[in-house]
């Protein structure tokens, strides 16, 4: 599957440690027959009336392990039909933040569990870690993402409201330092693309700024081995 998407952000008025970002970015997944998939992708992440920009860019290989067999209806994303999923990758970050350049490298190991609860809830725990080395500095980061989903179909037509909450937690600096909450819906059109509208809130208060608000939108085009 191929997916390309554009987010958008809102800043929270009269607050001087939150800001405001927009986030264009084009991403590649292809789904090839043997469960093994590619992702690549590329964007930007752009602050409004702030001096923050932020180009990246990323290619991984996954692999995808045990069907889910409980009846349900298929979700677009063909990895959230499995119940296992481990990749790997690499990832350039280059940030411009008041002037100053910040350069990163990252290797990302991640393992993805899906679970299909009572009522066709789609519950995903993401574990990654991130070996970095920002400006030439080595540093290690732990990411725990869990997925809350539920797929409708009413009068044919699909919708899945979702929520996430991921926590950051930096090993050179033996914190959690970091939060991301996400609540959206996406709006999937048979398996070929499918439109995710969200609102994010990050909280950093080790950052600067410490707060992020993000209301964005992001559509994606699915291509590959789907039926």
């Amino acid at each position: 599957m191929v997916m390309i998407s554009c987010a958008g952000a809102l800043a929270q008025s009269s607050t001087a440690l939150s800001e405001a970002q927009v986030w264009p970015e084009a991403d590649a997944h292809i789904e090839f027959p043997s469960h093994l998939r590619l992702l690549v992708f590329s964007g930007v992440q752009q602050g409004v009336d702030y001096p923050y920009q932020q180009w990246y860019s990323s290619a991984g290989l996954g692999y995808q392990f045990k069907p889910i067999r409980l009846p349900h209806l298929v979700n677009i994303d063909p990895d959230k039909e499995f119940h296992f999923l481990a990749g790997a990758g690499y990832e350039f970050l280059r940030t411009i933040q008041s002037g100053k350049v910040k350069n990163e490298d990252r290797i990302i190991v991640e393992m993805t569990f899906s679970f299909r609860l009572p009522s066709e809830f789609l519950l995903q725990d993401r574990n990654r870690v991130e070996f970095r080395w920002v400006n030439g500095a080595y540093s290690t980061r732990y990411r725990n993402l869990l997925f809350l989903e539920r797929d409708f179909l009413l009068h044919g037509f699909r919708f899945s409201p979702y929520g996430s909450a991921e926590v950051f937690y930096d090993i050179s600096k033996n914190s959690w330092d970091e939060e991301w909450y996400t609540a959206g819906i996406q709006w999937p059109y048979k398996h070929i693309f499918m439109l995710d509208t969200y609102y994010q809130r990050q909280n950093c208060p080790t950052c600067n700024p410490a707060y992020w608000n993000v209301a964005g939108l992001t559509l994606n085009f699915y291509f590959g081995n789907r039926k």
